[in-house]
């Protein structure tokens, strides 16, 4: 499965995040997530995280828009 800056994936408590970018360092694919609560809660209130793309595709499943 491909991740592709903009989308949204979802984890299994239901919590939806949104991938800020997809980046190779050292042999290592990065992903560069936020929590995505909405468009009423402006990005600044919502946490960014990263992780390999491994750990990212066992932990969240792709949302439809």
């Amino acid at each position: 499965m491909e991740v592709k800056a903009g989308s949204l994936w979802g984890d299994s408590a239901g919590k939806s995040f949104r991938v800020l970018s997809v980046t190779d360092v050292e042999g290592h694919t990065w992903v560069h997530y936020r929590e995505d609560k909405g468009i009423k809660v402006p990005a600044i209130h919502c946490r960014e995280y990263s992780c390999y793309l491994e750990s990212f595709l066992s932990r969240f499943r792709e949302q439809p828009e």
